[in-house]
């Protein structure tokens, strides 16, 4: 199975699912907001980074420290 994410003109959608559905295709309506909650590689090595502590001279281990720091 092969997935592929298009855009239609509202103007047209009608017309465009009519005929996936007459060609047996799945279709999942998705809005433009919709957004992949996956984390892109910077951001998963800036989670692991923060987890494993770099980049932070003094760790912040509760939110008094937190607010005391900035």
């Amino acid at each position: 199975m092969e997935t592929l994410i298009i855009n239609i003109p509202e103007k047209k959608s009608a017309l465009v699912k009519q005929l996936l559905k007459e060609l047996g295709v799945t279709i999942d309506s998705a809005s433009k907001t919709k957004k992949s909650k996956t984390p892109n590689t910077l951001t998963k090595q800036t989670i692991e980074d923060a987890r494993n502590g770099k980049g932070l001279s003094d760790p912040i281990t509760d939110v008094a420290s937190f607010v005391k720091s900035i």
